[in-house]
C-alpha cells in the first residue's frame, strides 16, 4: 500500500475530501497544504510517512505494526 491508497482509505472511511485532509494537515503541522498540493504529493508519491501518520492520528487512528500470520 502506498501513501495515496492509505490517504484515500482514510478519507473514504471518514467521509472527508482532500480539501478537508489538507486543512487538518495545516492545523497539525503549520505547513502549507492545499487540496491541489496534497493531491500532487499523493500522485507523485512524495507524501512523507510522518504527514500520513499525522493525518491518521488527527482522525483518531492508531497505526500499530502487527506481524503477519503465515
Amino acid at each position: 500500500m502506498n501513501s495515496r491508497q492509505f490517504v484515500k482509505i482514510l478519507c473514504t472511511q471518514e467521509c472527508i475530501n482532500y480539501e478537508k485532509a489538507a486543512k487538518i494537515l495545516v492545523e497539525k503541522t503549520g505547513r502549507h497544504f492545499t487540496k491541489g498540493s496534497l493531491s500532487d504529493k499523493l500522485y507523485k508519491d512524495t507524501l512523507r510517512f510522518t504527514e500520513a501518520f499525522i493525518l491518521a492520528d488527527a482522525l483518531g487512528y492508531d497505526l500499530v505494526p502487527v506481524k503477519r500470520k503465515d
